[in-house]
Order: C-alpha cells, then sequence, then structure tokens
C-alpha cells in the first residue's frame, strides 16, 4: 500500500484547500479526494489501514500527497508522522498571524463556533492567536526532520501569484 510522501502540516487558513486543488490537478500527483484525514491527530487509534484506505487509489503517481492543516500544531502529530513516514516530505504555507486568525475566527462564526467579536473571541479562543507562533511549532519539526525536508512558502506570494507559487 501506498503511503503519502508529502504531507501539507498547515497552519489553517493558509491556503491548504487551494494547494490541495493544485497539486491534485497535477499528473504525477496523488490527493485523495477527503483533505484532511486528521488521521495523526484525531483518528489514530483507527489504526494504519483505516489511513491507507484514503490513498488506496493511488496509480502511478510519484508524488502523493495529504493536506491536513492541523498536524503542525501537535506534539503526538509529528511523533507519529516521525515513525509511521520517516522519509516524508513536508509542506508549510505561513500567513500574516493576524490575517490568519481573523480568517480561522470568519470560518468559526461561519460554522457557528464563535458568535461574539473579534476581539472577544481571541480572549475566548487561545488557538486564533496561538496557531500564528509558527516558530514554536516549526521548530520541533525542524529538529525531526531537518530543514532540508521542510518547504515553507509564504501566503502573500500565493496571493500575489498562483501560477509561479505552484511552480
Amino acid at each position: 500500500m501506498t503511503l503519502p510522501n508529502v504531507l501539507f502540516i498547515g497552519p489553517d487558513k493558509s491556503g491548504s484547500t487551494w494547494l490541495a486543488e493544485v497539486l491534485g490537478a497535477h499528473p504525477e500527483v496523488f490527493v485523495p479526494a477527503a483533505k484532511d484525514t486528521y488521521y495523526f491527530t484525531r483518528f489514530y487509534e483507527r489504526g494504519q489501514s483505516w489511513y491507507e484506505a484514503a490513498f488506496r487509489r493511488v496509480g502511478a503517481e510519484p508524488v502523493v500527497v495529504e493536506v491536513c492543516h492541523d498536524y503542525l500544531f501537535s506534539e503526538p502529530a509529528r511523533r507519529r508522522i516521525a515513525g509511521d513516514l520517516p522519509d516524508v516530505r513536508l509542506l508549510v504555507v505561513l500567513r500574516r498571524p493576524s490575517d490568519r486568525a481573523f480568517s480561522s475566527y470568519l470560518h468559526m462564526r461561519k460554522h457557528g463556533h464563535a458568535q461574539m467579536g473579534f476581539a472577544e473571541a481571541c480572549d475566548a479562543i487561545p488557538e486564533l492567536i496561538d496557531h500564528g507562533r509558527y516558530a514554536t511549532y516549526l521548530r520541533p519539526y525542524v529538529e525531526t526532520f531537518g530543514r532540508n525536508r521542510i518547504w515553507v512558502g509564504v501566503f502573500d506570494d500565493l496571493r500575489s501569484d498562483p501560477a509561479r507559487f505552484a511552480s
């Protein structure tokens, strides 16, 4: 069974849906139809066979990608990824922390998870601010996987020139 050799690990609200669509359109890249399997964070106890099922349609594509925006923020996910996918390459797209927080807040409001103003939400929902502390979360990944296996993009580059960003 083929497992991912590339993971987008986060953060949230930094272009993961766009990235999954662009990568999935490439003939040499397989991206499962379901983005965010959350295997290494929420569903690890379901076992590797459950995870493998997301990749059962991999054909001859040499690049197999999972896109899951919350792995960056999970220490257990980092350890599990290192154990289960020791040769994986990682993708991260960083967005201005305040813009990422506000976008996440709007997403929460849209789905009924934050019915307060932005300032109040920042106080009540710690991850709005915490998920913008990129160095805190990237450092352990760099220590585990090495800097040469982590590609870091910038969301502003994606927005200003998507074609160049994708190349």
